[in-house]
C-alpha cells in the first residue's frame, strides 16, 4: 500500500472514529472505559484517572487488525485528563512500536498536550514507544497498555480498559 493511500486511510479513521464517538453519545453506559495514565516529568507531572460512559474504544479503524481509541473525561477535574487520542495501524503479535498517541490536560484549548508520533509514512516522527493490546474477554474487556516518551521528554505509561468494544470497518 502506498504512502498517500495509508495517509487517506488513516485521515479516513480519524473521521470515522469522531463520527462514532459522536453518535454513541446518545447511548451512554456505565464505565465504558477508563484511562489510567502516568506522567513522569513534565509541567502537570502525575497520575490521573478518567472514566466514560461514551464507546471509545474501536477495532479495525484505520484496517485489518487496527486499533482506535477516543477518550473524552468533562466531568474529572478541571486540570486532569480531558482527551486521549490513541491509533494504532496494526497488531502484530499484539505489540506494535507504530502509533499515534494524544494527550490534553486541562482545558481543552488552553491545557498541556502531549503526544507520540512513530506511525511509518508520517512526515515528522515525535517521541517513541509501544502499544500492547489485550484482546476482549468473554465479557467483552480489553485492556491497551501505551509505554513511552512524547516529543517533549515526559515519560508516559498508560492502561486504558475497554469494557465496550466496537468493530468497525473503514472502506
Amino acid at each position: 500500500m502506498g504512502r498517500a493511500t495509508e495517509r487517506k486511510r488513516a485521515s479516513a479513521g480519524i473521521l470515522v472514529l469522531l463520527a462514532l464517538t459522536l453518535a454513541c453519545g446518545a447511548t451512554p453506559r456505565p464505565e465504558a472505559a477508563t484511562v489510567d495514565l502516568l506522567l513522569d516529568g513534565g509541567p502537570r507531572s502525575g497520575h490521573y484517572h478518567g472514566t466514560s460512559h461514551l464507546d471509545s474504544c474501536f477495532r479495525g479503524l484505520v484496517g485489518s487488525g487496527s486499533w482506535g481509541v477516543q477518550f473524552t473525561d468533562w466531568t474529572g477535574p478541571r486540570g486532569g485528563l480531558r482527551s486521549l487520542h490513541l491509533i494504532v495501524p496494526a497488531l502484530p503479535d499484539g505489540r506494535s512500536r507504530q502509533f499515534y498517541l494524544g494527550l490534553v490536560l486541562g482545558d481543552f484549548f488552553t491545557g498541556t498536550v502531549h503526544e507520540i508520533e512513530t506511525r511509518a509514512g508520517v512526515p515528522e516522527r515525535r517521541g517513541e514507544g509501544e502499544v500492547e493490546v489485550v484482546e476482549p474477554n468473554a465479557e467483552g474487556t480489553a485492556a491497551i497498555r501505551v509505554t513511552g516518551l512524547t516529543a517533549d521528554s515526559v515519560p508516559v505509561r498508560s492502561t486504558i480498559t475497554c469494557r465496550s468494544v466496537r468493530t468497525v470497518s473503514v472502506p
